[in-house]
């Protein structure tokens, strides 16, 4: 009895749960495929609206970069400009920022290597273009913006029109024929849009809230560097004709 047991009924048992399981992931799918089909063209907006908002938000993750956009190497040349003057080796200097071809060292580029004689006109023309990488950065934002505006609003109608769609039935129906169940379900399948539109807008805005603070450190960064490069290089510059004059003066 035992041999029969262990060749027949345990195979048996170890193929239950595997039965189950494929049961229970059918059934989790089917319950998925109504949640969306119920919401009808509503929920498709709404499904649409998330796929946007997900490939923002990759397309944001990858190109927000902090190696990309103030590149470590780019930052420390372009503080230390003030040496590169000194030592006669700006063509070097232009080349190495020229290299790395970020929102960082475009603005130093046409600050520093524009032929500007002028700190201040050099700092203008940084501050311009520095504006116009920060505007760059801040696209796709507009995009996670409708999202987390419309979203809710599809779900909101969804749930209306099907609530709507659901009284009409029972409103139509006969004294006495309304079925409390049914009336019960209807509502909870009207009001899927309202819950996949809020499942929609709160991680969009979580994204959108902290890539715009990210936008804001970075363009507080590229602030900082191009400061501190501008005011090295023209310092060092302003050290060169010194020496000059003191030389000329000597002779």
């Amino acid at each position: 009895m035992s041999l029969f047991t262990s060749h027949f009924f345990l195979p048996l048992a170890q193929a239950l749960p595997v039965a189950e399981s494929s049961a229970e992931s059918s059934s989790a799918f089917q319950q998925v495929w109504e949640f969306f089909s119920a919401g009808g063209i509503f929920m498709a907006l709404i499904v649409t609206c998330s796929v946007v908002a997900i490939a923002v938000i990759v397309f944001k993750a990858v190109v927000m970069r902090t190696h990309l956009v103030v590149p470590r190497a780019a930052g420390e040349t372009l503080v230390n400009s003030g040496e590169y003057v000194a030592a006669g080796t700006t063509d070097q200097f232009l080349a190495n920022l020229s290299d790395s071809n970020s929102p960082l060292t475009r603005p130093a580029m046409v600050a520093l290597g524009g032929g500007h004689s002028a700190q201040t006109s050099a700092r203008s023309a940084a501050e311009t273009i520095a504006r116009e990488e920060v505007f760059r950065l801040q696209s796709g934002m507009p995009v996670l913006e409708v999202v987390i505006t419309i979203a809710p609003l599809l779900g909101l109608l969804g749930t209306v029109s099907g609530l709507v769609s659901v009284f009409s039935t029972i409103g139509g129906a006969l004294e006495g024929d309304a079925d409390p169940t049914l009336l019960a379900r209807g509502i909870a399948m009207a009001l899927n849009t309202t819950v996949a539109g809020l499942a929609v807008a709160v991680p969009t805005v979580m994204a959108h809230s902290y890539f715009q603070r990210k936008i804001e450190r970075l363009a507080a960064r590229i602030e900082v560097i191009l400061d501190a490069g501008i005011s090295s290089y023209f310092a060092a510059l302003e050290r060169l004709e010194e020496q000059h004059k003191e030389d000329k003066e000597d002779e």
